[in-house]
C-alpha cells in the first residue's frame, strides 16, 4: 500500500509542477484562445486536487492512521468539488476548440502559443 500512495504522491507532485507551468504560460494568450488555455488549467488543478486528496488518504492507510470524522468529512467535500470543478471546467468549452493550448501544463510544449499566433 505505501508504494501505490508514494508512486500516486510523486504522480501528483509532477502534475501539480505542470499546473505551476500552465498559470505562467496562461498570460501569453488572447481570446478565444485563453479560453481554452484558461478551461485547461482549472480542468488540471481540479484533477490535482482530487488526486492529492486520494494520496493522503492512501497513505492514511499505509499507515494506519485514525483521522477524525470532521478531517473525513473535510476530505470528502473537497474531493467531491473538485470533481464538481473538474466537470464543469471539462464542458466549458469555447465555440471553436483550439487544440494548440491541450499541451499547456506538459513540460515539453513545441510551439506553444506561437503555433497558436500564427492561424
Amino acid at each position: 500500500m505505501r508504494w501505490i500512495a508514494f508512486v500516486l504522491s510523486v504522480w501528483t507532485g509532477v502534475r501539480w509542477l505542470g499546473f505551476g507551468l500552465g498559470i505562467l504560460r496562461l498570460a501569453r494568450f488572447q481570446g478565444v484562445t485563453r479560453r481554452e488555455a484558461r478551461r485547461t488549467v482549472i480542468n488540471r488543478g481540479a484533477i490535482n486536487v482530487f488526486l492529492s486528496v486520494a494520496s493522503l488518504l492512501l497513505w492514511a492507510e499505509a499507515l494506519q492512521l485514525r483521522m477524525s470524522p470532521s478531517f473525513v468529512g473535510f476530505l470528502a467535500a473537497a474531493m467531491m468539488c473538485s470533481l464538481a470543478v473538474g466537470v464543469a471546467a471539462a464542458f466549458m468549452q469555447p465555440e471553436e476548440r483550439t487544440p494548440e493550448t491541450v499541451g499547456i501544463c506538459r513540460f515539453a510544449w513545441p510551439g506553444g502559443p506561437v503555433r497558436a499566433a500564427k492561424r
